[in-house]
């Protein structure tokens, strides 16, 4: 997959609020939908989060990608870089809609 590709299918997204240094970037990425048994999923089952001021959007789009294809692990992160992966369809992250969403996901 290429990065253009890649960046085509995540799901980039800035949440803003009061202080521009509580500023955060996430990139979502693998969205399914769909049932298992009688249950429904949908979200994304790939994120890593962090404050605007650490970090650029293609930057972190840079490491989601690398973590994807294998190139990068969870290890390689700068450490305040969040990687959170839904092991299960149930546990997909919904993308939430301000950043106090955010912060229950990692």
């Amino acid at each position: 997959m290429t990065k253009k590709d890649f960046k085509e299918m995540a799901s980039i997204h800035k949440y803003t609020g009061g202080n521009r240094e509580y500023n955060q970037t996430a990139v979502f990425f693998d969205w399914q939908s769909g049932t298992n048994g009688n249950k429904f999923f949908a979200g994304f089952k790939y994120c890593v989060s962090t404050y605007t001021k650490n970090i650029k959007q293609q930057e972190l789009v840079n490491l989601l990608h690398g973590i994807i294809t294998g190139k990068l692990t969870d290890e390689d992160l700068p450490y305040f870089v969040v990687l959170d992966v839904a092991e299960t369809d149930q546990q997909r992250f919904k993308v939430p809609i301000c950043a106090s969403g955010l912060n229950n996901l990692t």
